[in-house]
């Protein structure tokens, strides 16, 4: 015989129960708007560019703020990022002129980031 044949591990379960908070809806769950990732986009780079869509990709929202390019570098890179967003399904978000809201179909349903676009219009 090759192989034998263990016992299984008894393992024993214990109770959980974090500190709830009154007052909070979510009970210490990240919302979408927790997790979102700010970016200031200092340069039209390829690293850059990659890092944005590697986070979109990633299952983060993103917050881009594209004040210290040129127009023609900003749309350069909205173009590119805005294909991302259409292959995932997701939705672009024009804040200010130069500050775009992106985020993946998935990231804009527990209703988070949609508040934070309300609030800021």
């Amino acid at each position: 015989m090759f192989f034998k044949r263990k016992k299984p591990k008894q393992i024993e379960f214990t109770e959980y129960h974090p500190k709830e908070k009154k007052g909070t809806k979510n009970n210490g769950l990240l919302t979408t708007f927790d997790r979102m990732e700010y970016f200031i986009v200092q340069e039209n780079s390829e690293e850059e560019l990659f890092k944005i869509c590697d986070t979109i990709l990633g299952g983060r929202a993103v917050l881009a703020n594209f004040d210290k390019l040129s127009d023609e570098d900003a749309n350069e890179m909205l173009m590119f990022i805005s294909g991302v967003i259409y292959a995932t399904e997701g939705r672009t978000y024009k804040l200010d002129s130069r500050l775009f809201l992106f985020g993946r179909k998935e990231e804009y349903e527990d209703g988070s980031l949609l508040q934070y676009i309300e609030d800021t219009q």
